[in-house]
């Protein structure tokens, strides 16, 4: 199989991704806060993309890609979005078998990566036709500012205008990306909500299961202080009917007394 991309030659072979290595056997990322925030980056657009197929999803994957001259290298983003390719699980991206690069890409950036991040890999970016580019710097240390967008324009990245608030506006997400409490958070501007992390979700899933507990257990003793005052109104109306008919026997008992000292002194 032959595939023409760029300037390479029209014969240049397909190759294969049967045995490309899947890692490097390097850290998933610099510190805890970057993996941290890797992880709830992929989940909060996985699961926010889930019931839209076209989307994919990734994170730490290998993309493979030939170069100018049809060597094949390899680069991994820390996360990537690609639409309209098949959903499907991958173990590697290869940009001549999927017939197009990611649409967008984020790095969180650091110390160690800041010039990779913005040299060798802006560069690799441009030349796949990654449509959006997005670096974060966790810790806010080394990024000036420590949240940046490029969109690409004519071949090369333009920075994005931020909005108040280190705001960002991603097209191929249709959401907004926000730097909130130090950490990368997600918007969808048509609602203004955040997106959840699954840590949040559960969270609040717990709190919600706490508060429907509560409320059963609210509701249940309200029925019964309301059995008890009922059948303390059924007893006080017992009483209150047999008070009442020992006063009318009482009565009776009273007036037939009369009648009878009546007559015994007539």
């Amino acid at each position: 199989m032959s595939i023409a991309i760029k300037n390479l030659d029209s014969n240049t072979r397909l190759y294969s991704v049967a045995n490309l290595p899947e890692s490097d056997g390097k850290p998933m990322a610099e510190s805890p806060k970057h993996v941290q925030e890797i992880k709830e980056a992929l989940n909060v657009l996985q699961e926010y993309f889930r019931p839209r197929p076209e989307f994919v999803v990734y994170a730490n994957i290998f993309i493979y890609y030939l170069d100018e001259i049809g060597v094949l290298k390899r680069v991994s983003p820390d996360i990537l979005v690609a639409r309209d390719i098949a959903n499907e699980d991958r173990r590697v991206y290869a940009v001549e078998r999927e017939g197009k690069g990611p649409d967008m890409v984020i790095e969180f950036t650091s110390k160690k990566t800041k010039k990779i991040d913005l040299g060798r890999k802006r560069r690799i970016y441009a030349w796949l036709e990654v449509k959006e580019y997005f670096l974060f710097d966790p810790h806010g240390e080394y990024l000036k500012p420590r949240f940046q967008g490029f969109q690409l324009i004519g071949g090369e990245y333009v920075p994005m205008t931020a909005a108040a608030g280190m705001r960002l506006y991603s097209e191929v997400l249709g959401l907004n990306l926000v730097v909130e409490e130090n950490s990368l958070r997600f918007y969808d501007p048509r609602t203004g909500e955040r997106l959840r992390t699954h840590r949040e979700a559960e969270a609040e899933r717990r709190q919600e299961t706490a508060a429907r507990r509560q409320e059963i257990t609210a509701r249940k003793a309200a029925e019964q202080k309301a059995q008890q005052e009922a059948a303390a109104r059924r007893a006080a109306e017992e009483n209150a009917q047999q008070e009442a008919a020992a006063r009318r026997a009482a009565e009776i008992e009273l007036a037939r007394l009369r009648e009878e000292l009546v007559r015994l002194y007539k």
